[in-house]
């Protein structure tokens, strides 16, 4: 019990972090855009990575510097260019504003998506592959529990943030909101992109 509730606790804290996979769902969440399937494909590929990073990929991909260099810069690539986008969008007349975002978008490009704000992410794997990963190993015969406490930790906060995004899907009509959100979106992404640059491996 002591291992599912470090790892609950240590998962909570690197997946709150983990900033472009909350905003991407946190926006889906306030337009109503597939919110729970999306936040189903967040969690399925944290309990993979997490029980690959169990089996030890996460020292393999540790122990070979031109896989973490790869998608390091490849990530910082993706993030800023993800990142702009969200600026752009945010000095848009109010009119172009709303029409982007009550504009109701088919499943397949969102998942996606999805799948690159999880998977380009290098923040993504030093968290949930390497350091879940290591930590569980740690832990020994409960490392498995280690783990699970880490994919629960993910269940409930991806799909309490795709509740509360609904919930609050009011502020759709807003374009003021919109302006700001994404530029704080950009921001925080951004942020991002510099700290993976920037930080030794």
């Amino acid at each position: 019990m002591l291992a599912l509730m470090s790892g609950a606790i240590t998962s909570g804290g690197l997946i709150i972090a983990v900033g472009a996979q909350n905003s991407f769902l946190l926006e889906q969440a306030l337009k109503r855009h597939y919110a729970f399937p999306l936040a189903l494909l967040f969690i399925v590929s944290d309990a993979i990575s997490m029980m690959l990073g169990a089996f030890g990929l996460g020292m393999l991909l540790q122990t070979h510097d031109w896989l973490l260099m790869t998608s390091r810069w490849g990530g910082v690539a993706f993030l800023t260019w993800f990142a702009y986008g969200k600026w752009r969008a945010s000095f848009l007349e109010e009119h172009l504003i709303l029409e982007l975002y009550t504009k109701k978008l088919t499943l397949w490009p969102l998942l996606m998506m999805a799948l690159a704000v999880t998977w380009l992410n290098p923040h993504f794997y030093l968290d949930t592959m390497i350091l879940i990963g290591s930590l569980a190993n740690q832990w020994q015969e409960d490392k498995w529990q280690f783990v699970m406490g880490g994919i629960l930790a993910s269940i409930m906060w991806f799909l309490s943030l795709a509740f509360v995004g609904r919930l609050c899907a009011a502020l759709l009509e807003k374009t003021a909101f919109w302006r700001w959100f994404n530029r704080i979106n950009a921001l925080l992404i951004w942020f991002i992109a510099f700290q993976i640059a920037t930080q030794p491996f």
